[in-house]
């Protein structure tokens, strides 16, 4: 028998027969091994890479949600409130003018101040989120709203009576105030925020105490997170509204000819903003809180793309 005819058994490559049964055989099963791998990472990569575009688009929608407003205000020009009588009905303006107080005024849920609109916001310290000890975690908001009237900041206002507590002063109903019905659901408030910090350990004061027992789903206490150093500390943050202080109101004219309380029969309704910044100041500051969340939507989106691509 010719040796060289038979089939190699030693695992050592015969120079002659590179053909062998053994030799042939073993790269198709070696191979097959890494083309499951690599098409099912393909699979991971590109299923990975779409829920990172996705989340990217949705944080990307976060953040760009309150910038859609700038545009418009960028193109509008500061007005009086007499300066509106002759808007048409639907117009967008801006009014800059001192807040009256037209109907009812509201007292603000952790600090009690008589005012003329107020939104609040309630967060906890928690280990969640980044996973750095210093985040807060939303754990409750509103809004609440009151109808009120803008005056020009020149008209002399009544004297606060200082018998009356808390008394905010009204001005003279020849003033031809422009009225503000702001929505009952949703409006920009952008003012100086007034922060009560309460500490796990810590006894809130009674107007929050009062506020947490009554809000439902709030809980009392920080519970079992409140054992773990550094969390369980709350912030109770509320802006408002103030009778008597300036603010600029943007958003648009409705006609509906009442001129009750010595308004001028139209009013600013719906989706206002409305801050004590300048138009500019106020667009930087929406600017300055939409770039985290719109970077950060920029980055899930590339990384989900470069996943995609990777694993087409």
């Amino acid at each position: 028998m010719d040796l060289y005819a038979l089939p190699a058994r030693t695992g050592r490559r015969d120079p002659l027969h590179d053909d062998s049964f053994e030799f042939a055989r073993g790269p198709v099963t070696v191979a097959r091994q890494p083309f499951a791998v690599v098409l099912h990472s393909s699979m991971y990569l590109t299923l990975f890479g779409g829920l990172f575009v996705g989340l990217g688009l949705a944080m990307a929608w976060y953040g760009a949600r309150p910038l859609v407003v700038l545009p418009r205000l960028l193109r509008t020009e500061v007005r009086r409130p007499d300066a509106v009588t002759d808007g048409g009905d639907g117009e967008f303006v801006a009014v800059r003018g001192t807040a009256r107080a037209s109907a009812e005024t509201l007292r603000s849920p952790f600090t009690g101040t008589e005012c003329l609109g107020f939104e609040f916001e309630v967060t906890e310290r928690q280990p969640f989120g980044i996973g750095v000890p210093w985040f807060h975690a939303h754990l409750d908001d509103g809004i609440a709203t009151a109808p009120f009237s803008l005056d020009d900041p020149n008209h002399p206002s009544v004297p606060d009576d200082p018998s009356v507590p808390d008394d905010p002063g009204v001005l003279d109903d020849a003033a031809g105030g422009l009225a503000v019905r702001p929505s009952s659901r949703r409006f920009s408030l952008d003012t100086v925020p007034t922060v009560v910090r309460v500490g796990a350990g810590e006894t809130p004061p009674d107007r929050v105490r009062r506020f947490v027992d009554v809000r439902e789903g709030l809980d009392p206490v920080a519970g079992r997170i409140a054992a773990i150093p550094f969390l369980g500390a709350r912030r109770y943050v509320e802006r408002r509204i103030d009778p008597g202080e300036e603010y600029l109101v943007a958003g648009r004219i409705e006609r509906d000819g009442r001129g009750e309380n010595g308004t001028t029969g139209i009013a600013l309704s719906g989706d206002l903003v409305i801050t004590e910044r300048s138009i500019r100041g106020f667009v930087l500051s929406r600017l300055r809180r939409a770039a985290f969340p719109l970077l950060v939507a920029v980055v899930f989106v590339v990384a989900g793309l470069w996943g995609i691509a990777i694993g087409a």
